[in-house]
Parts: C-alpha cells; structure tokens; sequence
C-alpha cells in the first residue's frame, strides 16, 4: 500500500475455457424491440410472451456481525457475476470491503477479495466496480473505493485497484487524494474508436489542493485499464459542493466512436440533502473534451433545486435508435416539499451525441415515496432497465422501456417488487446486465439483526423458486443446465413442488426438434437427467421444459 501514498495521481501498468452453470431463461415480451448483433453472438431475436420469475432472496455473504452497505454488482462476458459491498471492520474499526464471485448465476458466492482499508480513516464514503475482458486471459476486475478521512464521511481518498478475474491476484492501482464519490464504466462489449483492446472510464468529485473549489475530473484508459493516459476536468464550482458522480457508455453504428457520459449533482454545502443535476459528454469521442454541462433540473420547475442521487445509462450498441442517434436517460430524487416526499424525475435526450434535446419522462407513482434510483442498458433486447426503492410498499421495483421511449411514461412493470423481505430502510438497490443471461440482475441491502446491512441477489431470469409474480404458486421449481455451454454431455436439473410428468426438448433456433432428453413422470423433489448431445453440430438450441402446466425455455450452447 506504501506505493499509493507517493503522489496524487499515479497512473501505473494498470491495468482454456471452463463449464460454468447457466439458469435458463424465462422470456418475456417487449413492444418494438429490434433484433440485433453483438459481441457474444449473432442476431438475438424479440424475447417471447411469458411471465418472468423473480426467485428466492440469495443472501451474498451470510456474516450477521457485519454492516454491509453500498452493494454493487457487474458481469463478466461469460456470465460470472461480481458483488461488492462495504462495512466496518470490527477489530480495527476501518472501513474494510468485500467482493463475492458467482459462477453460478447468483445461486451460490464465493470470496474474490476481502481487505481492509489502512490508516486514519473512518467509512467508504463511495465504492464501484467495473468488469472487463472478452476472455479468461483477458479478465479484469476494477474496484474503486473513497475511503473518509473524516468523521463526518464528506471526502477522503479514492483508490482504484486492478485485479485478475480470473485468479483474483491483485495487479496494480492508483490512489487520487481529496475525493467525493466515484464510478467506474468500459466499453468492451461495444469498443470506442482509439481504444486498443477497449476503454474504461473513471468519473470523480473532488476538493481541489486549496480546498476553495470542486471540480469532477473524468480520467481515461485506451488500453483496457493497464495505464490511464487521459485526465481533463469536466466541471468546476467555487462556494457550492460537488456529491454523488454516475457514468455510462453511449455508442451506436451511426456514432461508432463512443462516448462517456457523465452526470453529477452539486449541493450548496455538504449538509443540503439536494441541489441540481447536472450531465456532459465526452466529444467526439471517448476521450474528446466533454461538453457543456446542461442542469437537468431547470428542465422541470418543481425539481429545480430539489434534487439528488444521479444515475446514468446510455444505449451501446450495433443499432441507431429512431433518431439516427443514440439514447441517454438520466434518473434522480426529486423532492416535493408539499408532502415532505421524494419521487423518481426523469430525463432523456434520444439525439444524445449532439444535442441537448432532453424531455421529461414519469416512472413511479407519485402517491409513493420513491428514491435511489437505478438504471442500465440491455444492449441485447434493447431496453432500459430500471429499479429503485418504493419506501411506502418496502418494495424494489423492475420496469423496462425500449430505447426509442416512445412511450416514455409508460413503463412495463415487471414486478412490483422481487424482493421477499420487506425490512428494508436504505437498500440502494441496483440493476446490471447479467451477460450469461441476457438480463438483468439485482443487488441490494437489506436490515438484518441488530442493524446490520444484509447484501441480497436476486434477478427476473431466476427460477431457483419457480415463484411467478403474475401466476399462481404452484408449480415446478429449480431448472438449471450445467455444464453450459458444453461439449459432450451436460446434466439438467430441475425440482418439483409435486409429482408432475416432465418433458424436456431441444430444438434448433426455428423451433425444429433436435432430440427429446425426456418424457416421463417424476415424483416431488430435485432431479437430474444425464444429456448426451455428443450428435448436435455447434451452435445454440432451446431447451423446452414442461411439467404438467408448467412451460418455460432457454437457451443451450454447444461447443467443440
């Protein structure tokens, strides 16, 4: 750790295939969703009508005596998932943070990392973590952190570390002193022009040396992270106070470059609970100069002032929306003084590279308390997915809207909550794209005893219960493929909640039969049936699954 403590900004040298488990998905339907190529494949069709199934809670990392807060979560290519949430390390009283890894879809975490924050400091004021590589060779996992000096948990010192995704071996970092809050995003599905392999981007609040002005600093890589080449001030503000910083990647065939995009809010002193919303681009490309920042909230006369907690996401990938363009939505707390509530306000701009042609758009009942949002691209079904916290109904929402917004208030609620534990009081829920899956995933604290923060998992793809939040609860539970993808032989599993005749089915893409697995009775409880697929060509199937009126589907991928 001394080798962080020698300056103020130090970039460094930053920066066989394996069978992992895949939950099969449970599909559902989209209006005026677009096929589309990406990275991981070929053209992916509109997902097919049917419920999702948001399983069983999966508590991350069982540890009672720990405090676990600011939970975030990202994918890898492959469909590993990473988790990362802080806490307060009991002997030395540092903030300390951990990261789990899954291979499994979310159903089972190991430890990737678990460390201690040194020296006088007292919270993890902001953390975030970014996952890249298209490969096992490649893999890198990026965790951020800014860790408070002081008791008041204002600002401290922020560090970005570069770990091996694969064996977990730390490889190099940075320390940049005198920060706020900061986020992390990279564009490997989608690389950025000028970038050799890919990008990543890194957006901070910060107190300059004189502590008279804050600025937000955007700093940049070109080579996947192994050195940031890049560091331009985006924004300055002298007597009012720089907070909470989002950032997303934006790209599309007609803007090919790629682009950051940035929002942060600015208080009027550290202690005002809101103030205004701000965002900026990077241009003409990832790491061009960014723009003029346009203050979201004088959009909307009753935010103005009112607001707080930015979150960004922008549309990346290989389709322009309907405006030849790509799509940014920028979603915040906006308080409303009349009844003492918060609300979800909206903003999006569907000519994002080049103009500021940004509309309002509605997401939650006002009639709620609603906060924390959070917001993420699917560039495979393109759609925006969104969650957030509903305090009145202490539930966590999901809702989808497809990237052209032409109806922009009109939200497809997936659930109105996938969380089965109500005990919620500060949850900062998030929402990433799962890539093994396609979909989306969600993190988020819960309360456990005596206070503590629970780190939770859950996501729509999930059939670890078969729990329907549109059917009744009836029916079959549990139905996994593992190895998957797979060469020779796979096993499917699956769980009866009562004896039920079983047929399961492979068909190519056109819905053609490829084989049966099986047809027959089983009684309640967990199966598994022994799959040699040794005679399918390469290339990816649909695994049919049927118990007494039960249906769902997902995909299979065969490989040689």
């Amino acid at each position: 750790m001394n080798q962080f403590e020698n300056s103020l900004l130090r970039s460094t040298h930053m920066i066989g295939r394996i069978q992992i488990v895949i939950i099969l998905l449970c599909s559902f339907s989209l209006n005026g969703v677009y096929a589309q190529s990406g990275l991981f494949g070929g053209p992916v069709a509109p997902l097919k009508p049917q419920s999702p199934l948001f399983g069983k809670d999966i508590v991350i990392n069982d540890q009672p005596t720990q405090n676990q807060r600011q939970v975030v979560i990202r994918s890898a290519f492959n469909g590993w998932l990473f988790a990362e949430y802080s806490y307060t390390d009991q002997a030395t009283q540092a903030p300390a943070s951990t990261v789990m890894k899954s291979v499994d879809n979310g159903i089972t975490w190991t430890v990737f990392f678990n460390g201690v924050w040194p020296g006088a400091y007292h919270s993890f004021a902001s953390v975030d973590m970014a996952v890249t590589g298209d490969s096992l060779s490649n893999l890198k996992v990026f965790l951020a952190w800014v860790a408070s000096n002081s008791p008041s948990g204002y600002h401290g010192d922020g560090s970005i570390w570069r770990f091996n995704g694969e064996t977990g071996d730390y490889e190099d970092g940075i320390l940049i002193y005198s920060t706020y809050y900061i986020a992390l995003f990279n564009d490997f599905m989608y690389p950025a022009s000028n970038s050799n392999p890919y990008s990543l981007g890194v957006l901070y609040s910060a107190e300059n040396l004189n502590f008279t002005m804050d600025s937000i600093v955007f700093l940049s890589s070109n080579n996947g992270g192994m050195s940031f080449n890049s560091r331009q001030v985006v924004a300055t503000t002298t007597g009012n106070h720089f907070n909470k910083v989002a950032l997303a990647y934006g790209r599309s065939p007609s803007w090919n470059s790629g682009r950051y995009f940035a929002a942060w809010e600015e208080k009027s002193s550290y202690t005002s609970n809101t103030g205004h919303i701000y965002t900026a681009h990077s241009n003409p490309d990832f790491n061009g100069t960014f723009t003029t920042p346009v203050k979201l909230d004088s959009v909307d006369a009753s935010a103005y002032g009112n607001a707080r907690n930015p979150a960004i996401a922008c549309q990346y990938n290989n389709v322009d929306n309907d405006s030849s363009n790509l799509t940014e939505v920028v979603l915040f707390d906006k308080y409303n003084p009349s009844n003492q509530s918060y609300d979800i306000e909206g903003f999006y701009n569907l000519q994002a590279t080049n103009h500021s042609n940004f509309q309002r758009l509605i997401i939650s009942n006002s009639a709620h308390n609603n906060f924390q949002p959070s917001i993420n691209f699917n560039p495979f079904d393109s759609t925006f997915m969104v969650t957030y916290y509903d305090s009145t109904t202490q539930k966590l929402p999901f809702l989808l809207n497809n990237f052209n917004l032409a109806n922009p208030d009109s939200w497809q609620w997936i659930t109105t909550g996938y969380n089965d534990d109500s005990n919620l009081a500060a949850p900062y829920p998030k929402v990433v794209l799962d890539l093994g899956q396609e979909r989306g995933a969600n993190v988020w604290a819960k309360e456990g005893t005596g206070g503590n923060g629970v780190a939770m998992f859950d996501a729509p793809y999930s059939t670890w219960t078969g729990i329907s939040e549109n059917n009744k609860i009836d029916d079959s539970q549990l139905f996994w493929v593992y190895p998957n993808p797979c060469n020779t032989n796979t096993t499917i599993r699956f769980e009866l909640r009562r004896p039920e005749k079983v047929t399961i089915t492979i068909c190519n893409f056109v819905g053609q039969p490829a084989g049966i697995i099986t047809d027959q009775s089983y009684q309640a409880g967990k199966h598994e049936v022994k799959c040699n697929i040794s005679n399918l060509s390469p290339g990816s199937y649909i695994v049919k699954f049927k118990a007494g009126d039960f249906q769902t589907a997902g995909k299979l991928t065969v490989i040689r």
